[in-house]
């Protein structure tokens, strides 16, 4: 329904098919356009020759993240799968890489939770935000026999998140829409979404009818509001006295190209008197997980603190200027739609440094100048 509701939404599915192709299981994506209480919805199905295979999270680790898909698409799916493989592993009391998947292996989740991934990429959803999940009742046949709904691994994935309980009976979560879902939103729930300019709704559409409501999942895409907003930012931080600066260094670096909206380093006294740094990031919510276990795995940390933390922040454009010798890059920004500055991208300035052998000042200046006069001619 997620992959069906942000097709409906404007992710060409076409794309999202060929982009899974290396992933080298054969499928078919299936696109039924259908009519539930008088709205048009798609339905998806994933259709597969029959396959027995039960995979482990680090066989989905090895087929999702070495085949070449968008970075980030990668990151979140995989994010979810190891939601679910410390679900499955907390249930039968096993660690999450010995947990062997049997219907989340299956080829259709597979295609189901990258493939949504894929299409957010598509889309380009910096962040996802998604209302409390819904509770359904009853009895689900599964691998293991009959489960209770919600499923054990459901409610592990939705421990500390808030969900709401229907009289449905039927499976209305099942694990894994809840770890997709709690991993793109970084497991917060909320009733009202950000404040946005709406740009494309679909509906997915699910097989069973429902008693007390329509049996769709609606997908609203839109830009979200900048100025005077929260937005979805958590601020990630982690003491390291262990590591060295070039270490730290690197982990800061490698935080900026995985996609934290700002990374630095701040130097601590810890206990013994020890000298230390906090390792220090802004990230989207959906990207918390990910880069969280990045700072983990960069720095040797055992744990990363994190928060949710309000910001306002200014309209912001890229142009570029042409100089005696190159093109160079500026960030604009703005309030109230007066620019109010403007910074030469770095990495321009020092590119055309090392080019044109001029001091660096030189050019920070140079490319200032050519801004003004360029608003000065576009004005």
């Amino acid at each position: 329904m997620t992959l069906a509701a942000l097709a409906a939404a404007g992710a060409p599915l076409e794309e999202v098919s060929r982009l899974l192709r290396p992933l080298g299981v054969s499928f078919e994506l299936r696109v039924e356009p259908v009519e539930i209480s008088g709205i048009r919805a798609l339905h998806v199905s994933v259709e597969h020759p029959e396959q027995h295979a039960h995979r482990t999270f680090g066989d989905i680790e090895t087929l999702v993240g070495n085949v070449g898909l968008p970075e980030r698409g990668a990151a979140r799916a995989l994010a979810a799968f190891r939601l679910l493989a410390e679900a499955e592993g907390a249930v039968h009391g096993r660690p999450p890489e010995e947990v062997t998947f049997h219907e989340v292996g299956a080829v259709d989740s597979i295609v189901d939770v990258v493939g949504s991934c894929i299409a957010l990429e598509l889309l380009g959803a910096e962040s996802v935000s998604c209302g409390p999940l819904p509770m359904g009742a009853g009895v689900v046949p599964s691998a293991h026999g009959p489960l209770p709904v919600p499923g054990p691994a459901t409610l592990e994935i939705l421990k500390g998140k808030r969900v709401r309980w229907t009289e449905e009976r039927c499976e209305t979560t099942t694990p894994t829409g809840a770890a997709l879902m709690a991993s793109l939103t970084g497991g917060r729930f909320t009733d009202a979404a950000p404040p946005m300019t709406l740009q494309a709704v679909g509906y997915g559409a699910g097989r069973r009818t429902l008693r007390d409501a329509p049996n769709l999942l609606r997908a609203v895409v839109g830009e979200v509001e900048g100025v005077g907003g929260t937005g979805d930012v958590e601020l990630m931080e982690t003491n390291v006295d262990d590591a060295s600066g070039e270490i730290m260094g690197a982990a800061v670096a490698k935080l900026l190209d995985s996609g934290a909206l700002d990374a630095w380093l701040e130097p601590i006294v810890m206990k013994g008197g020890r000298g230390a740094y906090k390792v220090c990031a802004l990230a989207k919510g959906a990207d918390r997980e990910r880069l969280a276990r990045l700072l983990m795995r960069e720095t040797g940390s055992l744990g990363v603190r994190h928060r949710p933390v309000g910001r306002t922040v200014a309209e912001r454009r890229a142009v570029e200027v042409d100089l005696a010798y190159g093109r160079c890059g500026l960030k604009v920004g703005s309030l109230d739609g007066e620019d109010f500055v403007a910074t030469p991208e770095h990495a321009d300035v020092t590119r055309l440094a090392g080019e044109s052998g001029l001091p660096l000042p030189r050019v920070y200046a140079d490319a200032l100048t050519a801004y003004e006069q360029k608003k000065g001619t576009d004005g």
